[in-house]
């Protein structure tokens, strides 16, 4: 009887002792990031930006006489439209009525317009309003950052109108506004519209491309560039 009991109590003893390390290993497992997204911390709507402007309003292109709305993000202006400025090479999809009113125009950075040429540097330079200019991987991958990253960020980023059922409408926060303009093809026609938006960037690829912002449900993708994009311009 009292080698049952010894052998009883061994067993108590060693179920404690598992039990207790299951316990340990699951306290210790890795937790989910914790989305400490805060809008009226990382893009005020009141207040005054680092250039000592309204963290969000309106400025004026001198080359047309274009208004556009501006967002600050953290320590980023963005615009909060796309770019409508007729530079070369770019065009306006008139296929569907307002189409160019409410997503800009699509363009090309490339020498003479080809498709797998080298940027234009002249034109990359000037494309956009003066003050301004077309920003990097690294500036996009800040603003993606600053907006929680990923599918959040993209939501956060979206604009709230309603596209149609292809779009997931988002919640704006920042008035940023991201439109779902897709890009243009070669052959007229345009791919993702009312679906993603695809954004040219500064940064060069190989010599014959160049990275574009792509932004879709699950994240930012930091693709090749297609034939003719959308432009936002980011404050220098």
């Amino acid at each position: 009887m009292k080698y049952q009991k010894l052998v009883s109590f061994i067993y108590l003893a060693l179920f404690a002792v598992l039990f207790s390390s299951c316990t340990e290993d699951n306290s210790s497992a890795p937790e989910e990031p914790v989305d400490t997204f805060d809008a009226n911390v990382v893009c005020p709507a009141e207040g005054v930006n680092a250039y000592g402007e309204p963290n969000r309003g309106t400025f004026t292109d001198a080359r047309d006489g274009q208004v556009y709305k501006y967002t600050t993000i953290g320590d980023q202006v963005w615009m909060a439209e796309n770019l409508k400025f007729d530079a070369p090479y770019s065009l306006c999809y008139d296929q569907i009525d307002g189409f160019c009113e409410m997503f800009g125009r699509f363009y090309t950075l490339n020498i003479n317009g080809e498709e797998l040429d080298r940027f234009d540097q002249e034109l990359l330079d000037t494309i956009c309003p003066a003050g301004w200019h077309v920003p990097s991987v690294d500036e996009w991958s800040v603003l993606m950052e600053k907006m929680g990253g990923g599918g959040n960020a993209i939501s956060r980023l979206y604009s709230s109108s309603n596209f149609g059922e292809r779009y997931k409408p988002g919640s704006d926060d920042c008035a940023f506004n991201s439109l779902p303009a897709g890009y243009w093809l070669i052959d007229g026609t345009l791919s993702n519209v009312y679906i993603s938006s695809s954004y040219w960037t500064s940064t060069v690829k190989t010599a014959h491309s160049s990275f574009c912002s792509s932004l879709d449900e699950g994240g930012v993708t930091f693709w090749v560039n297609h034939p003719k994009m959308s432009i936002r311009c980011v404050k220098n």
